[in-house]
């Protein structure tokens, strides 16, 4: 095929600069209507449309290259299923390359050379009214999708040139070389995003050991990578013997559930065509929970029940882990993901801080802290950026304490410090200083992979209490800084409060 006019080459040129620049469908489509659009219109041409129809095998039929999860209408999806079927069972077996077209519902095959395909073009054009040409898109002489063209004659008369139709054919090559590249560029970055993925799993086996914090994490992982479709996480109950789903906090398809609930399965499960996998979290040959999958239109791929299986393998890793080691954080004193005391320890030092004051009649006192908005952090960005800023305000509470005040992680986003042998006044300057050094600080995240955004900062609410001798429940030390935290959050957060009279006063 030989193509001499300099307007043809370059247009062929430009079209395949520009399916090279394009990095998504909707910048192909958009590649491909301007250049077609400015080809035509040199040939006397108008186009009114382009579509682009892939062939899926699991639906076993053709889609819109662009919305694949739409579907397409009955009327056009007859007709491309019809015209993709003339290429398939029409394609070249000895592999040379015959260009076959559909114009207008007529079938044409270029076997006997261009001039015959020039005028077989020319013969079943309407001159006055839309045109439908149909190209087969094909990948090593296997035929995957069509790319249909809508145009209309700009003129009375047809002046196209008889070369015409053989570059429309070979700027077909084009796109579908395009999309077939765009394709394997897409299952390299998803191979790429599931071993990072793997990764980050296997990471929150060595750090993290709470279902609580563990579950949401795994959650919004396994969302982001397979992200067509809706994910859930279910545990089983031993007791009754069902799973109860732990995240996300809804499911509103209720045949997830008594599948789930009928089957208790160890291996997977593909339903409704495909469309749901469950996947099962198994410990000691016994099933612990599943993974669930869902789409309401689009079925999974194969290799995304691969990759799933292998990620509910990993989970259940992680799961069977943080069971094992729940009893044992129960007794122990420090905090598994901040390293502070935890709540336990802390309730514990503070008999015996407040045991030491009474003795000695020396100053005690409670700083109460609580990170501000922390839900809209998890929401925004992930339990895994939730986690790091709790490790970072963490970090700093260590720095800025003093070797023998005593600072845990009460729960969640919240942290108490004991300061003994510390006046009000000087446990209030302990604050703010804590306070301000949240405020300044640069949280990194750049690691999680957030879109645009490299790091973030947080602010703090405190409330100080001082320990009052009359009052002999140790208890009433932090709730009284807890009463003076609930202070700083009323009046616009980001401050320290003291504990007063008229904090007590307002609360009754």
């Amino acid at each position: 095929m030989e193509i001499k006019s300099p307007f043809k080459f370059n247009f062929l040129l430009e079209l395949l600069n520009n399916l090279e620049m394009s990095k998504n469908e909707f910048e192909i489509m958009n590649a491909v209507k301007k250049i077609f659009s400015d080809y035509f219109e040199e040939n006397s041409l108008k186009i009114v449309d382009v579509q682009v129809f892939l062939y899926n095998k699991v639906l076993d039929c053709v889609c819109d290259f662009t919305k694949p999860w739409q579907k397409v209408d009955s009327k056009l999806e007859k007709k491309a299923n019809e015209y993709f079927l003339f290429f398939k069972n029409n394609r070249n077996l000895n592999n040379t390359h015959t260009p076959k077209f559909i114009l207008n519902d007529y079938k044409i095959i270029a076997s006997s050379g261009i001039t015959d395909l020039n005028k077989e073009f020319k013969k079943n054009i309407k001159q006055n009214d839309t045109n439908l040409l149909s190209v087969s898109l094909s990948s090593m002489e296997k035929p995957f999708g069509i790319l249909n063209i809508e145009f209309k004659i700009l003129s009375g008369e047809i002046k196209f040139n008889k070369t015409f139709p053989e570059v429309i054919y070979l700027a077909s090559s084009q796109v579908a070389n395009a999309i077939k590249t765009l394709d394997y560029v897409k299952k390299m970055e998803k191979n790429i995003k599931f071993y990072q993925t793997m990764k980050d799993v296997a990471k929150i086996i060595e750090t993290q050991y709470e279902l609580a914090y563990i579950l949401p994490i795994l959650g919004e992982m396994i969302d982001k990578f397979i992200s067509q479709h809706l994910i859930y996480i279910f545990l089983k109950n031993p007791r009754k013997n069902e799973y109860t789903l732990v995240w996300p906090s809804k499911c509103t398809n209720s045949n997830v559930i008594k599948i789930l609930n009928n089957t208790m399965s160890l291996t997977t499960i593909v339903e409704e065509n495909g469309k749901m996998g469950i996947f099962p979290l198994a410990c000691e040959g016994k099933a612990i929970g599943a993974i669930v999958a869902y789409n309401h239109f689009e079925p999974l791929t194969q290799s995304e029940i691969e990759y799933l299986e292998q990620l509910s393998t990993q989970a259940s890793l992680t799961v069977d882990r943080a069971t094992s080691y729940s009893k044992i954080l129960k007794y122990a004193t420090l905090d598994a993901l901040t390293g502070l005391n935890n709540r336990h320890q802390f309730e514990h030092r503070l008999k015996q801080e407040v045991a030491t004051a009474k003795r000695q009649s020396s100053d005690l006192c409670c700083i109460m802290l609580d990170i501000d908005f922390f839900k809209s952090v998890n929401d925004t960005y992930g339990h895994a950026v939730g986690d790091c800023v709790l490790k970072n305000v963490s970090k700093t509470i260590k720095k800025v304490i003093r070797e023998y005040d005593i600072a845990s992680r009460y729960g969640g986003e919240e942290f108490t410090i004991l300061t003994p042998n510390t006046s009000l006044d000087e446990a209030y300057l302990v604050a703010q200083r804590l306070r301000s050094e949240i405020e300044k600080k640069k949280i990194n995240i750049e690691e999680y992979r957030i879109e645009d955004v490299k790091e973030i900062s947080v602010t703090i609410s405190v409330g100080v209490a001082q320990y009052e001798k009359k009052k002999s429940d140790p208890s009433s030390l932090y709730q009284d800084a807890d009463k003076a935290l609930y202070e700083a959050k009323e009046r616009g957060r980001n401050r320290v409060v003291t504990y007063s009279n008229d904090i007590e006063n307002k609360k009754s």
